[in-house]
């Protein structure tokens, strides 16, 4: 299934250039004029380059006619093995393979700026680290459209360029996401410290040596998190030292857990929660900081729960991080 509607109309052809004269015979060249694109296109962008915004005022127009894989599943490997003496095959491990999107758009303008948003493109897909591709979902009902995103980058397919004419051409471009899961482009955050017997509340006092206060409804140790994708979203946890030996990330079910080894105070370790990957500064990309017992802790869909850390920290400065986005696919 391809996503439409990108294109209301056909993408505007400008006009040739022009001569006028008045009846005493004095002529001038009128300049070129472009047509502005069309209206209510959705927004398009590859890192920081709009793809599908129209006329852009600068004499440049771009629109997106297709887009293919955004809107289609990722492709799906059961992994099913065929029985040898018996009917049928035996479930195997799902996994869902790297989406692979392709763009196709038309460029308008003068032929410095075409030159100049080509060889944005080419940067883009030549590019060896990957960029985000923001598409907004448009909604009928929900004044704040949702935009969703994607790590991409070209891979093994190239940028490919047809001249129309002087003043346009068409491209196509193909990006792989490794990860086939669409995210919400805003960042959730939330943050979890030792829990501790510090008072919590207002205090007030009321004329009297005896202060009362309010409770507090909020627990350090404890955070809620959202999904409201249809995916499992993971959540990336920065875990700041220093935390005793032992401290626990679960969730209200126990569903997962991640152990974590002692941090000594300021020592950083960035933990996928999905994967279980744990990363450190310094000449180390990987470190052995995930212990027994660690189970993969995700965001189910459509869900709304609390996590908690089981932590002790001798300075109480030792906290967690979290941050996550909702997630598609």
């Amino acid at each position: 299934m391809r996503a439409q509607p990108f294109l209301s109309v056909p993408p505007p052809v400008p006009p040739s250039a022009t001569r006028s004269y008045d009846k005493l015979y004095d002529w001038i060249y009128g300049p070129v004029q472009f047509a502005a694109g069309p209206g209510n296109l959705i927004p398009v962008y590859l890192d920081d380059v709009p793809l599908n915004t129209g006329d852009m005022d600068t004499g440049l127009s771009t629109v997106i006619e297709d887009v293919t894989g955004w809107l289609d599943s990722p492709p799906l490997d059961g992994h099913d093995v065929i029985r040898a003496v018996a009917d049928g095959s035996g479930w195997g491990p799902k996994t869902l393979g790297p989406r692979v999107i392709t763009l196709t758009g038309v460029a308008i303008g003068i032929r410095d700026l075409l030159a100049a948003f080509r060889d944005l493109l080419a940067v883009k897909a030549a590019a060896r680290l990957p960029a985000d591709l923001s598409i907004t979902r448009q909604s009928d009902l929900d004044a704040d459209p949702l935009t969703l995103t994607a790590s991409v980058r070209g891979d093994s397919d190239a940028l490919k360029v047809a001249p129309l004419g002087r003043f346009a051409f068409r491209y196509q471009l193909a990006l792989t996401a490794a990860d086939p899961a669409l995210y919400d482009a805003t960042w959730q955050t939330e943050q979890l410290a030792p829990g501790g017997g510090a008072t919590t509340g207002r205090v007030y006092q009321r004329g009297n040596p005896y202060p009362w206060a309010y409770g507090s409804p909020d627990v350090a140790s404890d955070a809620y998190v959202a999904n409201d994708g249809n995916w499992p979203a993971p959540v990336f946890l920065l875990y700041t030292g220093d935390l005793g030996a032992g401290s626990q990330v679960t969730d209200d079910d126990q569903s997962g857990q991640v152990n974590l080894a002692a941090l000594q105070p300021g020592e950083q370790v960035l933990v996928e929660s999905d994967t279980l990957s744990a990363t450190t500064g310094g000449t180390l990309s990987r470190a052995s900081y995930i212990q027994a017992g660690s189970r993969p802790l995700v965001i189910a869909p459509q869900t709304s729960t609390m996590w908690h850390l089981y932590a002790t920290s001798q300075s109480g400065a030792g906290y967690v991080q979290l941050a996550w986005r909702s997630a598609w696919v």
